[in-house]
């Protein structure tokens, strides 16, 4: 398994290598090329698009006028030719401030480009105006962006300084309307239009950051670094695909022709940060009012340095820019139902750096650099919960590591007038791995009732992980006139991913004491009389490697009619991927999922003022590498109960009788790859449709509403196929009294309909091709929909204040959340229980764990006074829906599956409470100083609220329907009161 770095692969030999291949694939465009050039029958027009690290520049002169455009920071220069009927456009054109001048024009224009929209130039009288929102005079700005027909919100670093917004990715996603935070089981990560929080995507400087794995950790970038994020909440372009959530695009921070340097401290001291309020059982053994969960011994404590340096080193020509990251976190809580404290300490640096050349006008090259490995060391000891104390005994040591580094090699070259090219190669390495001191020790839980928790071994699965993704991308941009005005785009990207894998439970196995009802069934056997306490031991074992190749084209055209008031984005994309066995053997292969995406923006009154739009997309799911360690990967994974004779000095267990038989989830084989998937397998995909209009109450303020509506119309997932196949067996082969019940047989493949596998049915032929029809099976189709109106008013700023409301009503339902579950906190991307066995699915449909039917939210800055700058940010959200979970005695698996099944419809056992965040900020930037200094306090949950965010949803403890103790008791809350303080200096 490959864990250490490749640093070879950083040399300029090895890059020079990388863009070879990359040429190698640039011929694949050729013959596209060729033909647009052909079609060309009139020069550069105003047509719109852009690639997702740059931006455009577009507008209207005299008919063959000459426009240029220079970088205000980098001496970056880009010239066109107008067109016939004065229209021009600038395709990729690096994100800043350009001054632009045109024949025949006697004033200049400052121009802000941003992250992937268009800027539109204004050589009219009402060019020269004041805008502080870019601290320069003369800056063209529209509130309304006609050249997009999308959901998304621009954000840039400088509009975050003034706001109090958590230093992550997430907290500025769920700024957006349409967007919701997700259980805290996956880390509070953002959901977008009702898909799981795992079916994101996430890029930066236009590399995928995303985690193929499981989806729920993306690689991180240190935040300081940050320059614009673009936060899509639907209706993206052919560009972008692998993604049924949103998009998460981000660029990082350049150098220019400026010397600039300075450094920056972020601190959120203990004593500023609140507790979390004690749970207390309704009973426990016959005790009500006892402490479940103590956060009385909380603490948390937040360091983070940043120091930065950028500039020439060749003036208009090379440039850098570097940061380095320090961070100290400490935390402190009480584990184990009180009979353990956790210690955890965080102290890696992050860094990043970044060289970008202007090799000549129109040409530019940029290479990053990012470091970004964690390692959090936790340490438990004993707690004496009656007097409150850390006994500082039996530690246990557990370090996780995750990260690793990135490398990222982009080029953006305008080749003619009309003609754009650009490439990205990127490598991403990230270490999934969690080790402890005592991972030779038996993992022993005592979980009877008034149990001490943790008798031995760790918590956590011995786990030794690596991921690597290897990506590149072209894209080639092509502007000519026919019949209207055309920006058509051609792209290719690819991916190469591989996870390492090696996973067990500490010490090999994990014993569980739990209470048993005497008489009751359990592992297909009955608990024998007179015996109350049992234990449960579970084998986990997998080692492998394992590599997902995907890919994808695309085609779009956006073409202005109408002299630029109507707008269409004739899109589409095919996608393919490849998912390989640690034998390397292909067990999955779909290819040629064809995704249109279409779009439409008129400019309805032809000033400017009112757009109307709408987008209908189809978007795919490729499958995540978790489904290759898992379901191909020679998983070793079995269960067994006995009961409970006693337990010896080491916390072991003294065996009794065995109960009933032995739960082979997986037996350690690499199965035939054709008996694992569905031969005629579908891809996961999504419709989705959007509706809107803004409109611009003057080039302040503008106000709109939007509609959309998204719906599963696919997906994957293991299903358990024992019962069919003896159905098959007796009635199709004639093989009476055959069962093969009891294997724990899961193929992969789309719920809801028939599927073609094989199978050894022990009768002398060997594995072969069985067809199972729906019906055989037994399972319901997948189905997720989201239907959601957005209402948004916005404020943009205008040296004194700048604001955003907006209110989203939405619904959530269906039977499958997605790529995760959060009722019980699974990452088990595409293959969680959802659809393991057909009773899983009984009660499954309702509303889903994203719906929050009401979300208000409310951002902006205020500035007292030229020093002093007020900011708040507000999120009002209702409460997800909860469910009841109990045992049921399943007629396929028996009682292996425990209180996995609903006992009343999904989502229909009431609503949390509302949730209010409400953050306030106070920046204060002195004359003085010259406004190098900054000093600001951040209080985060002002009211300090003690929302309940989740609370167990497991009501029973065995098939005797005996309520569980811990039912409803909250297990996490809104993250408490605390106090951000940090100063700053600019050179």
């Amino acid at each position: 398994m490959n864990t250490l770095p490749d640093w070879k692969a950083w040399g300029f030999r090895a890059l020079l290598e990388r863009f070879v291949l990359l040429g190698n694939y640039a011929k694949r465009f050729a013959a596209v090329a060729a033909l647009t050039v052909l079609t060309a029958l009139v020069a550069t027009n105003a047509g719109y698009a852009q690639t997702n690290t740059t931006g455009s520049l577009a507008g209207k002169v005299g008919a063959g006028s000459t426009v240029t455009a220079v970088s205000v920071d980098t001496g970056y220069t880009r010239s066109v030719t107008a067109s016939g009927n004065g229209s021009f456009v600038m395709t990729s054109v690096p994100p800043g401030r350009y001054k632009v001048t045109a024949t025949g024009q006697e004033r200049e224009v400052i121009v802000e480009v941003s992250l992937a929209s268009t800027s539109t130039v204004n050589f009219g009288d009402d060019a020269i105006i004041e805008l502080e929102k870019f601290e320069v005079t003369g800056v063209s700005f529209n509130p309304i962006d006609f050249s997009r027909t999308e959901s998304v919100t621009v954000f840039n670093a400088v509009q975050l300084k003034q706001l109090p917004v958590a230093r992550n990715t997430t907290d500025v996603a769920l700024m957006a309307p349409g967007t919701v935070v997700g259980d805290p089981g996956f880390g509070n990560l953002a959901s977008f239009g009702g898909a799981s929080v795992a079916e994101n995507a996430y890029f930066v400087d236009g590399f995928n950051l995303s985690d193929f794995r499981t989806g729920t950790n993306p690689m991180s970038v240190p935040f300081e670094a940050y320059d614009q994020f673009e936060v899509k909440t639907g209706g993206y372009s052919a560009e972008f695909g692998r993604s049924l959530g949103g998009v998460i695009n981000a660029t990082t921070k350049t150098g220019s022709n400026t010397y600039k340097g300075g450094f920056n401290v972020y601190y959120i001291p203990d004593a500023g940060y609140e507790d979390r309020p004690n749970v207390f059982y309704t009973s426990q053994g016959g005790t009500p009012n006892s402490v479940w969960n103590y956060n009385g011994a909380d603490e948390y404590d937040s360091l983070d340095i940043n120091v930065y340096a950028s500039g020439p080193i060749l003036k208009d020509k090379l440039f850098f820019y570097g940061l380095y990251n320090i961070r100290d976190i400490q935390t402190q809580n009480v584990i184990s139902s009180g009979t353990r404290i956790r210690h955890q300490k965080l102290d890696d640096p992050l860094y990043l750096g970044k060289l970008t050349a202007n090799v000549f006008p129109g040409h530019t090259v940029e290479v990053t650099y990012i470091k970004n490995e964690s390692n959090t060391v936790n340490t438990d000891t004993d707690f004496n919960f009656a007097s409150k104390t850390d006994q500082g005994t039996n530690p246990l040591n557990i370090e996780s590591t995750r990260g690793g580094e990135v490398k990222i090699a982009r080029y953006v070259g305008s080749l003619t007038d009309n003609l754009t090219l650009s490439a990205m190669w990127g490598q991403g390495e990230n270490t999934l791995s969690t080790l402890s001191d005592q991972d030779t020790v038996p993992l022993v839980i005592d979980a009877r009732a008034g149990g001490a928790g943790t008798l031995s071994g760790s918590t956590s699965l011995v786990s030794k992980g690596f991921d690597t993704r290897e990506s590149m991308r072209l894209d080639l941009t092509y502007t000519f006139s026919l019949l209207g005005d055309h920006t058509l785009r051609v792209g290719y990207d690819s991916e190469n991913n591989t996870s390492d894998d090696e996973t067990s439970y500490s010490g090999g196995i994990y014993y569980r004491y739990v209470t048993v009802t005497p008489g009751a069934s359990l592992s297909g056997g009955t608990v024998p009389a007179g015996v109350t306490q049992a234990v449960r031991d579970r084998i986990y074992q997998v080692l492998g490697s394992f590599d997902v190749e995907s890919e994808a084209y695309y085609v779009e055209d956006n073409w202005s009619l109408m002299d630029n008031r109507l707008l269409l984005r004739l899109g589409v994309r095919n996608e393919s991927f490849t998912n390989y066995n640690k034998a390397g053997e292909a067990f999955i292969t779909i290819d040629d999922q064809i995704a249109p995406r279409l779009g439409a923006s008129f400019d309805l009154f032809g000033d400017q003022k009112t757009k109307i739009y709408a987008n209908y997309g189809r978007y795919h799911m490729p499958v995540a590498s978790n489904t290759n360690v898992r379901l191909s990967g020679g998983e070793l994974y079995t269960q067994d109960y006995y009961v409970l004779n006693g337990v010896n000095a080491d916390g072991t267990p003294i065996k009794g009788a065995k109960i009933g038989n032995t739960t082979f989830f997986s037996d350690g084989s690499i199965p035939d790859k054709d008996t694992i998937v569905d031969r005629g397998i579908e891809p996961m995909y999504q419709d989705e449709i959007i509706l809107g209009v803004d409109h611009a109450l003057n080039e302040d303020y503008r106000i709109g509403i939007r509609g959309t509506y998204r719906e599963l119309q696919s997906t994957m997932d293991d299903m358990i196929v024992d019962h069919a196949l003896t159905e098959y067996a007796q009635n199709t082969l004639g093989l009476a009294g055959a069962d093969f019940s009891g294997y724990f047989h899961y193929v992969l493949g789309n719920p809801g309909s028939g599927m073609q596998t094989a199978w050894d049915f022990e009768d002398g032929n060997g594995v072969v091709p069985v067809t199972l029809t729906a019906e055989q099976l037994g399972y319901t189709e997948g189905i997720r929909k989201y239907a959601a109106v957005e209402l948004l008013i916005e404020k943009v700023w205008d040296g004194k204040w700048s604001a955003q409301f907006s209110y989203t009503w939405s619904q959530n339902y269906g039977n499958t959340e997605g790529w995760v579950l959060s009722d019980n906190d699974q990452d088990d991307a595409g293959i969680t229980i959802q659809f393991d066995t057909p009773a899983l699915q009984t009660g499954s449909y309702g509303y889903l764990a994203n719906d929050r039917r009401h979300a208000f939210k409310f951002f902006g800055s205020y500035a007292l006074t030229d020093e002093l700058t007020l900011g708040t940010n507000l999120r009002y959200t209702s409460g997800r829906a909860l469910n009841k979970l109990g045992w049921f005695n399943d007629p396929v698996v028996g009682t292996a599956y425990q209180s996995d099944y609903y006992k009343v419809s999904r989502g229909a056992a009431g609503r949390m409470d509302w949730v209010f965040e409400n953050n306030l900020s106070l920046r204060y930037r002195p004359a003085w100083a010259q406004k190098k200094l900054t000093m600001q306090l951040d209080i985060f949950n002002v009211l300090n609220l003690q929302t309940v965010m989740e609370r167990v949803e497991t009501a029973e403890v065995d098939l005797s329907g005996t309520r569980d103790a811990t039912y409803l008791l909250p297990t996490s809350w809104q993250t408490p009161r605390r106090m951000q303080l940090s100063v700053g200096y600019d050179f």
